[in-house]
């Protein structure tokens, strides 16, 4: 490294201790956007200055999100993400105190509960008596599009609840397809029958799928970071709009930054 770097990285360093938050993320950021800090962050984050070690601490955790959202973005553009991972990733960067790993917890607490054989009337009951709902008021709620959120509180948007009930069946081998019918997600299983989840779970057998649309991995992933997206636009939570709006944007092709005060840069 040479001379003038290092000075201009020990400078950040010392102003990552000032009182002032406003001047500590002023340099926080300099340090993202010019320097490779991984070293910066494993030497200093048992600093005995306690301030210091926060800040550190920080930028350690800004630096996981980037990593885990740059692998989301590649194994999006790979092929190689399921849908239930993809959803606890989108959680992880709107919420980063809830892990996949937590969400996962909670999914196998919900699997012991399952009748076994697991066929569509009794997932559909079972969803039911859970307490499982779609109360159709404030569609922009982030609450309503978070595995962490849906699973805990049981309220949740129709996509959500598909998604949620698909992963369930498919851990005991019941196989589902996420749909789109009359402008509400629903599931639609190997014999045809519809289960709606906006609708307490009702089961249709439909005599034709011309009506229906079969929803892809990455249409579910971007239609749940478009509500979030929105829902942090609209309460004003400008790290959020940053996490879900590059991820947007570097789906489709964009560049985040490029976009206009507030949200680029």
């Amino acid at each position: 490294m040479n001379k003038l770097k290092q000075t201009s990285l020990n400078a950040l360093l010392s102003l990552l201790e000032d009182e002032d938050t406003q001047v500590s993320t002023m340099a926080m950021e300099e340090l993202i956007r010019h320097h490779d800090i991984e070293h910066l962050v494993a030497e200093h984050q048992e600093s005995p200055s306690p301030l210091l070690r926060s800040r550190i601490h920080q930028l350690g955790n800004i630096l996981n999100l980037r990593k885990c959202r740059n692998d989301f973005i590649a194994q999006v553009e790979s092929g190689s993400m399921t849908l239930w991972s993809g959803l606890s990733q989108i959680n992880y960067q709107y919420n980063p105190r809830m892990s996949p790993s937590a969400i996962d917890t909670l999914v196998e607490d919900l699997v012991k509960q399952l009748p076994d054989p697991l066929n569509t009337v009794r997932l559909s009951t079972f969803m039911r008596s859970e307490g499982f709902s779609y109360s159709g008021d404030e569609i922009l709620e982030p609450e309503l599009y978070l595995l962490e959120d849906v699973l805990q509180h049981r309220l949740g948007s129709p996509i959500l609840l598909s998604v949620i009930a698909r992963h369930l069946g498919r851990l005991r081998g019941w196989r589902s397809t996420v749909v789109l019918f009359k402008g509400k997600h629903c599931l639609l299983d190997s014999r045809g029958h519809l289960i709606e989840p906006a609708e307490t779970w009702r089961i249709t057998r439909l005599p034709r799928h011309d009506h229906l649309h079969p929803c892809g991995n990455r249409e579910i992933w971007m239609t749940v970071l478009c509500q979030l997206f929105l829902s942090a636009v609209l309460e004003g939570r400008l790290l959020t709009i940053q996490r879900t709006g590059s991820i947007l944007t570097t789906l489709c092709g964009g560049d985040f930054g490029r976009l206009p005060f507030p949200l680029g840069s």
